[in-house]
C-alpha cells in the first residue's frame, strides 16, 4: 500500500510532500484497529452473537474499502478512516474461532488454521495495490465484501455457539459452564467465572507477553519497506518478496497448531517468539552483508507473526474454554493496540537516527518474555503429569 501511495502522489504531480511519517500515521490507524477493534467485537460476540458482530464487521470493511478506492494520496482524513474500518474486519476472525470447540481433541489445529486464514489476507493487499488501478481494486474489495455480509447473515448462527445441538439450558449460566467445561480439558486452575479467569496469574501472564510481542510485530510492518529500501531495494522486488512469504507461510498454520496439542502452548509461545527476535536479529546487520539475507529473516518474521496470534487465540481457548472467549480475546488485543501505538515513535525514531537501535529495542521486548512461555511450559507439564497420574488411578481402580 505504501508503495502504491508513493506512486500515484508522484504520477500527481503534487507539491505536498508524502513522507514516512505520513504514511506512518495510515498504517497506526488500520494496525490499531486490527488489534482495539476486537476488543469490541469480542464483547459484541459474547452479548450480542455471532452474525450480529460479523455482519457488523464486514459493514465497517465494505465501507473502509470504498474510502480507500476514493480517496487520494494526500487525503489524509479519508485514508485514515479507510485503514481504519478495514481494520475492523478483523472482529471476523475472533468471532468464528470459536468453531474450535467442536474438535476438544485438536482446538489449537483448528484455531491455528483460522489464523493462518487470516495472515493469507495480507496478499489481498498485494493483489489490490499490484497495478496503477487502485480504485478498481478497492471497489471490487468492497462489494466482496458486501457479498461476504450477505453470506454471514444466513449462515451463522445468531448466538455464540457452534454446537448444531444446544442444551435446552444453554441460556441460563449454568447450561453454558457446563458447555464450555465439555470443551476444556486444561488450565482448570483458572477458574470459570470471568471474573476468576481475568485474575488468574495465567491470563495476566498471557496478556503481557503478547501486549509485549505485538509491539515489535506492528512496528516490523510498518518499517520493513523503508528499511529495505536503506539496504538498497530501489525497485520494492524484496517488499514485494515480504508480502509473498507473510502469506505463503500460513500452509504451515495447522502444523504449528497440531505441535501445540502434543507438546504445549508454552513451548510453542516460545518458538514464536524466538522467530520473531530472530527476524530483528537479521534487521540490524548490515548492507554489506547483502538484502539475500533479509530473506531469511521475512520468512522468521511472518513464521513468529503467524504462530504468536494463533498461540495467543488457541491459549485463551484451551486454557480457558469459549464461554467468555470473546471478552478474554478482546481485552488482551485492546492492551496491546495501546501499548503498540508506540509504533508510530519507533518509526520516527528509525527515520531520523537509523533503524538499528530500533530494531534491537524490538528483539529485546521480544527477549524478555520468553521466560514467561518457559513457566507456562513448566505449568503445563505439571499438569500432563497429573493428568496421567489421575488415569492410571482409575484404571487400578478398575
Amino acid at each position: 500500500m505504501r508503495r502504491s501511495l508513493i506512486g500515484a502522489h508522484a504520477r500527481s504531480g503534487a507539491s505536498d510532500a508524502l513522507g514516512e511519517k505520513r504514511l506512518a500515521v495510515h498504517f497506526t490507524a488500520g494496525s490499531w484497529s486490527v488489534q482495539g477493534g476486537r476488543f469490541i467485537a469480542g464483547m459484541s460476540r459474547d452479548h450480542f452473537g455471532t452474525r450480529f458482530t460479523c455482519c457488523a464487521c464486514l459493514a465497517f470493511v465494505a465501507a473502509g474499502a470504498a474510502a480507500m478506492a476514493a480517496a487520494k494520496p494526500t487525503d489524509d482524513a479519508m485514508l485514515t478512516f479507510g485503514m481504519f474500518a478495514m481494520g475492523l474486519g478483523s472482529g471476523v476472525q475472533l468471532c468464528v474461532q470459536p468453531v474450535a470447540a467442536l474438535f476438544p481433541e485438536c482446538a489449537s489445529t483448528v484455531m491455528s488454521a483460522l489464523s493462518g486464514a487470516f495472515q493469507v489476507s495480507g496478499l489481498v493487499f498485494l493483489a489490490l495495490t499490484a497495478g496503477d488501478e487502485r480504485e478498481i481494486g478497492f471497489y471490487v474489495f468492497s462489494a466482496v465484501a458486501a457479498a461476504l455480509f450477505a453470506l454471514c447473515y444466513v449462515m451463522l448462527p445468531r448466538g455464540q455457539s457452534f454446537l448444531e445441538v444446544v442444551p435446552e439450558d444453554a441460556s441460563t449460566t449454568s447450561g453454558r459452564r457446563a458447555e464450555a467445561k465439555s470443551a476444556r480439558a486444561e488450565g482448570l486452575a483458572n477458574g470459570h467465572s470471568r471474573e476468576e479467569q481475568l485474575r488468574s496469574a495465567e491470563y495476566l501472564g498471557l496478556v503481557a507477553w503478547f501486549t509485549v510481542v505485538v509491539c515489535p510485530l506492528q512496528f516490523y510492518i510498518s518499517a520493513i519497506g523503508y528499511e529495505l529500501e536503506t539496504k538498497g531495494d530501489t525497485t520494492g522486488e524484496y517488499s514485494s518478496i515480504f508480502s509473498v512469504a507473510y502469506g505463503a507461510v500460513a500452509v504451515f498454520a495447522a502444523v504449528g497448531g497440531r505441535i501445540a496439542d502434543k507438546i504445549g502452548q508454552g513451548a510453542c509461545q516460545g518458538l514464536a517468539t524466538a522467530s520473531v527476535a530472530i527476524s530483528f536479529a537479521i534487521l540490524c546487520l548490515p548492507k554489506s552483508a547483502g538484502l539475500g539475507v533479509q530473506v531469511f529473516g521475512m520468512t522468521a518474521y511472518s513464521f513468529g507473526r503467524l504462530f504468536v496470534f494463533a498461540m495467543y487465540f488457541s491459549n485463551v481457548g484451551r486454557r480457558f474454554g469459549f464461554e467468555h472467549y470473546g471478552t478474554l480475546c478482546g481485552i488482551g488485543l485492546l492492551i496491546s493496540a495501546i501499548w503498540s501505538l508506540i509504533q508510530y515513535p519507533l518509526l520516527s525514531w528509525a527515520v531520523e537516527k537509523g533503524p538499528n537501535g530500533a530494531n534491537a529495542l524490538c528483539c529485546a521486548m521480544c527477549c524478555v518474555t520468553l521466560p514467561y512461555a518457559a513457566w507456562l511450559a513448566r505449568r503445563e507439564a505439571v499438569e500432563r503429569a497429573e493428568l496421567r497420574l489421575r488415569r492410571e488411578l482409575a484404571n487400578e481402580n478398575h
